[in-house]
């Protein structure tokens, strides 16, 4: 037995002296049930908070991370073929080099020319479609008929070029004679 429980059974008697006054027994059981309620509130309330939380963080996830099949740099919405695979970026930078490869050959003959001008608007306008199939190849998530696109884009592109070049040649020619 603790020391606390004989202190008590000794002094019990001048424990049980006073009476409690009257209606004591009332207000007790009414603060107590009080209480429950303020209890169950509150567990209400918890319940309120943390669904709200929820969703709010939710809703933040969705609008502020980006599509899981993006890529790595995010910030201006769009992808290359590069984003998509190893094999892509592979078409992707053979077609690039190409095209600055014949980009060059055809610097100065663009100004001389208005037909060369005219093919090389055709192909800034393909440069533009391109940028947009970037942005829908980042929206649908690697597509395959954006990807298809794109490739086509880039043969179309290198196609007008060689035949710039084809006109240079042309051109050379008949400055020569």
């Amino acid at each position: 037995m603790s020391e606390l429980e004989k202190y008590i059974r000794d002094k019990r008697e001048s424990f049980d002296e006073a009476e409690p006054v009257e209606g004591h027994e009332q207000r007790f059981l009414q603060r107590l049930e009080r209480n429950s309620e303020q209890k169950e509130n509150r567990g209400i309330g918890f319940w309120k908070i943390a669904a709200a939380v929820v969703v709010l963080v939710a809703v933040g996830l969705s609008v502020l991370v980006p599509k899981f099949n993006g890529p790595e740099d995010v910030q201006y919405a769009s992808m290359s073929l590069g984003d998509v695979s190893a094999e892509m970026a592979e078409v992707e930078l053979y077609y690039k080099s190409e095209l600055a490869e014949e980009y060059e050959k055809l610097n100065d003959l663009s100004k001389s020319d208005p037909e060369v001008a005219a093919h090389l608007s055709e192909i800034e306008e393909l440069n533009k479609a391109y940028a947009e199939l970037e942005e829908q190849l980042y929206e649908s998530g690697n597509h395959d008929k954006v990807i298809t696109a794109m490739i086509e884009n880039f043969r179309l592109r290198l196609e007008l070029l060689e035949k710039l070049e084809a006109k240079k040649g042309e051109i050379i020619k008949q400055d020569s004679l």
